[in-house]
């Protein structure tokens, strides 16, 4: 399934159910500077929690995913990053997940739901420069491709 990327403003009103929720668990729109990935047409977000603000946690960002099923955090660490032409950017992150209250863990359709939704995200969501996004995921803890 390909996650379709849709930019949504900050105040918009938000129609859907579904969206209005998310909104509310991710908090979002108490910031001009949220930016989040949504696919109306799946009912999935994406958004960008944090990222690492120090020396040693400087490639991590922080993440959750929200669909139909079930609601997922993870951790990615950007390993490289490299501009192939103008239009397109090669991403490799290693990623974990995290599971707590009202938080699981991620099957396999929703892995690959969240890597399409990252791969959409590419260096900075739908503002980004680019096209496309050639995104390779590495497992934290196996360090196998996924």
């Amino acid at each position: 399934m390909t996650f379709k990327n849709e930019y949504v403003l900050v105040n918009e009103p938000e129609a859907s159910e579904f969206f209005k929720s998310a909104r509310e668990i991710l908090r979002t729109d108490y910031s001009k500077h949220d930016t989040w990935t949504v696919d109306r047409d799946n009912e999935m977000v994406l958004f960008r929690t944090g990222s690492g603000n120090g020396m040693e946690s400087a490639g991590e960002d922080y993440w959750a995913f929200i669909d139909q099923k079930g609601r997922y955090l993870c951790d990615t660490t950007l390993i490289s990053k490299l501009e192939i032409s103008a239009d397109e950017i090669s991403i490799i992150r290693s990623i974990s997940f995290r599971s707590g209250k009202n938080w699981s863990n991620p099957d396999a359709i929703n892995v690959a739901c969240i890597k399409d939704a990252l791969r959409e995200y590419k260096d900075w969501g739908v503002i980004s420069e680019y096209k496309s996004c050639r995104l390779t995921l590495i497992n934290a803890f196996t360090g196998k491709q996924i």
